[in-house]
């Protein structure tokens, strides 16, 4: 069974696999894909694998577009948007994740293999989440955890 996280992005600049590898590298992180090396700057990407130990499986990494991945990122908003139900009027936290959801344009979605995960593997993903979210403006959720910005839980799920 997966677990996963994801980030919410609410404009449409893509981040390439490259510069996701090299700010993992810079990090300490060596890490690599099953893609091409021809394949690793295109900004249409839709899935890959992101090895951190040749020994443990791979953490599996997709984008979903609005309106071009057979309505997932929809799907998922909706789903998000009815498990955190309407907000009172002092409810900023949930009201600011609300209006982030609202104008998501795509989502990376990170599946971790926890059955044949590593710390050094939560490492990785912790970074990778933290870079897209801050050099692209996004908003992370994590699965029995709920959103977070900046590392801080801003409003919890179930």
């Amino acid at each position: 069974m997966g677990y996963f996280t994801r980030v919410f992005r609410s404009n449409t600049s893509y981040p390439k696999i490259s510069d996701i590898l090299q700010k993992l590298k810079l990090d300490g992180f060596h890490t690599t894909t099953n893609l091409q090396e021809s394949e690793l700057n295109n900004l249409n990407w839709t899935n890959f694998e992101l090895t951190y130990d040749v020994d443990r499986l791979p953490l599996l990494i997709e984008i979903n577009k609005k309106g071009k991945s057979n309505e997932l990122v929809e799907e998922e908003i909706k789903e998000f948007l009815n498990s955190i139900g309407p907000p009172k009027f002092y409810e900023l936290k949930k009201k600011r994740v609300i209006n982030h959801l609202k104008s998501t344009e795509y989502i990376i979605c990170i599946q971790l293999p926890t059955s044949d995960i590593k710390n050094k593997g939560y490492d990785v993903n912790a970074l990778l989440m933290k870079h897209i979210e801050c050099d692209f403006s996004g908003i992370i959720q994590v699965d029995g955890e709920g959103f977070k910005k900046k590392n801080n839980l801003i409003l919890e799920l179930q």
